[in-house]
């Protein structure tokens, strides 16, 4: 039986997608040593997410995930006799008390750890809010941003809070995991941020960085406020994007050129708190903190320099329409039919032109 077993639980978007590539990457190497990232043949994400949907009892989109899927994976878990195993998938932040007791007790009698990786508000917020769109929001970013710093009842704010709030969600973990077995790494900033993290992670879960490296990391570069906010205004259309379409379309406006979200200024102070308060629930329930705490306080420039950095200005967003209708035309014969290019003239141009 797996000696130890790291459970990876979030938070959602970057890094924890990063972490996840780097341990697939060097899956059969980490075998070799002792460290269990269970095999491919489970499916997607090393049948992790299956796994995880299954005990959330979830689908996503028209993918249901097979029967016992989570079984299965523990199963793998536990033959494992040469030292540690890893799971890692996100979506291990919203399960409950009584689904955190059904993966414990799973893995049988092995050690089991909790790994949360955490970023500040400031990098969160932007990404989390340009998801929400991509997956069909219609609220502008001010408008995000506020309800969710301010904790306000409204859905996008329970939903990010479930699994963004650090005290929340390891206060459901260490209803099954003792105090003393839960990390909180630091997402690290700056140009080695990536790199950084993961070697926070890496030590965390007993693999070596050094000889394990991240090696070419996915870009977690923003994109810009006009190109989300014209996949915005689509959304907000009576005839939706079709969703055979949306990553073209996401593809195009994730192109275009300009100034990235900011948090408004307004919000400095209650983002500040939040943040503040993070540090306070790591220090007070006895969990590890790896690396430095101030990584969890929003950096100086987090905050909008630039009205256009908050909500586009008309000119920009026009200017983001223009690059994704041509990028459309331009790629139309190879990407689709020419009713693809007229829907979006006729959307962009005539319903949503500022």
């Amino acid at each position: 039986m797996a000696r130890k077993v790291y459970l990876h639980v979030g938070a959602p978007l970057a890094p924890s997608t990063t972490l996840r590539d780097a341990l697939s990457r060097h899956r059969r190497r980490l075998a070799r040593v002792g460290v269990l990232y269970p095999p491919s043949h489970l499916g997607y994400d090393g049948g992790h997410r299956d796994a995880v949907l299954d005990v959330l009892g979830l689908t996503t989109g028209d993918h249901a995930p097979a029967a016992g899927a989570w079984d299965r994976l523990a199963e793998t878990v536990r033959d494992w006799r040469r030292g540690t195993a890893v799971v890692s998938h996100e979506l291990l932040a919203d399960v409950t008390e009584a689904q955190v007791d059904r993966v414990v007790s799973s893995l049988g009698d092995a050690e089991v750890h909790v790994v949360h990786v955490a970023q500040d508000l400031g990098r969160q917020l932007p990404r989390a809010w340009q998801a929400w769109v991509h997956g069909g929001g219609t609220v502008p970013f001010s408008t995000y941003a506020a309800r969710i710093v301010h904790r306000d009842q409204h859905r996008m704010s329970r939903v990010f809070w479930r699994s963004h709030d650090i005290g929340e969600v390891l206060a459901r973990w260490t209803t099954g995991v003792p105090a003393e077995r839960v990390h909180v790494v630091t997402a690290a900033r700056g140009e080695h941020g990536a790199e950084e993290t993961w070697a926070r992670f890496a030590r965390t879960v007993g693999v070596d960085p050094h000889r394990f490296r991240l090696g070419a990391a996915p870009s977690d570069k923003l994109a810009s406020l006009a190109g989300t906010e014209v996949v915005r205004l689509l959304n907000a259309d009576d005839e939706p994007v079709d969703p055979g379409r949306r990553d073209v379309l996401l593809q195009h406006t994730g192109a275009v050129a300009g100034a990235v979200p900011r948090l408004p200024e307004a919000l400095r102070e209650a983002v500040t708190a939040e943040a503040e308060r993070a540090v306070k629930d790591v220090a007070s329930h006895g969990w590890e903190l790896v690396g430095p705490a101030e990584d969890l306080l929003p950096a100086a420039d987090a905050f909008a320099a630039r009205p256009d950095e908050v909500a586009p200005a008309t000119a920009e967003v026009v200017r983001a329409q223009t690059e994704v209708l041509r990028a459309f035309v331009r790629g139309g014969a190879r990407r689709g039919p020419a009713g693809v290019r007229r829907r979006a003239l006729r959307v962009l141009r005539e319903r949503f032109r500022p």
